[in-house]
């Protein structure tokens, strides 16, 4: 079976007592390394793009005149990057700073803030597809040391032609060990994806709500001849 640990070794009992049950125990351990690694990323990005779009909002929420949330720019901020698309599209068809221009147009700003939308979106959902992965992978490769484990019990049994504790203990042991490993590994990146992906319904409604208000600001400007 290419033992690498001794039967009853707490090395064996941790990483396997085989190479193949090793190399699964190692492929577990470099997943939860990943997905921790994804997760606190992740975390960081969103709470810095919160932190930003709550600076924009509240002087978006001041604003006199239509162009005044964009006098400063805040990069980091997804609201503010769709409501300077829609801006910066309402100045092309205008021509100029000076936004200006027939109703007509209005439908060329929305799909402009929309692609803007869809822009941000797809930051904010890179890597989470990693996340689902691990979820999903991570307790089939427990399972499948589970039954390698069972099935080398099974061996050491017809081996010894014993069924004592001690001959059938280590193989069980060492298939308990790698489902608990998969499940450990698979629960914090199912509930981190989950969590993530609620933000990010969050953050992308918030983007379209603000998508609509502005367009209306654009109307009443353009309507009215605004500066």
């Amino acid at each position: 079976m290419f033992h690498t640990f001794a039967k009853g070794s707490v090395w064996g009992l941790m990483l396997g007592y085989d190479v193949f049950t090793n190399l699964i125990m190692f492929a577990l351990v470099y997943l939860s390394i990943y997905s921790w690694t994804v997760i606190i990323f992740k975390h960081r990005q969103y709470k810095k793009m919160r932190r930003a779009n709550k600076i924009f909002l509240e002087v978006f929420r001041q604003r006199k005149t239509f162009n005044d949330p964009f006098k400063a720019g805040n990069p980091d901020s997804p609201d503010f990057a769709v409501l300077a698309e829609g801006l910066a599209e309402a100045q092309r068809l205008s021509g100029g700073e000076q936004v200006s221009f027939p109703l007509e147009v209005l439908p060329n700003i929305q799909a402009a803030m929309e692609r803007a939308i869809g822009q941000q979106a797809e930051t904010l959902s890179s890597r989470l597809i990693s996340l689902a992965s691990i979820t999903s992978i991570s307790p089939l490769m427990g399972l499948l040391g589970t039954v390698w484990g069972i099935m080398i019990a099974f061996i050491d049994i017809k081996n010894f032609g014993s069924t004592s504790i001690q001959v059938v203990a280590p193989g069980i042991a060492e298939a308990l060990v790698t489902t608990i490993t998969g499940l450990v590994v698979a629960i914090p990146a199912s509930m981190a994806y989950n969590a993530f992906s609620t933000n990010i319904r969050q953050m992308t409604m918030e983007m379209e709500n603000l998508s609509s208000e502005f367009l209306g600001d654009l109307r009443m400007h353009s309507v009215y001849g605004g500066k």
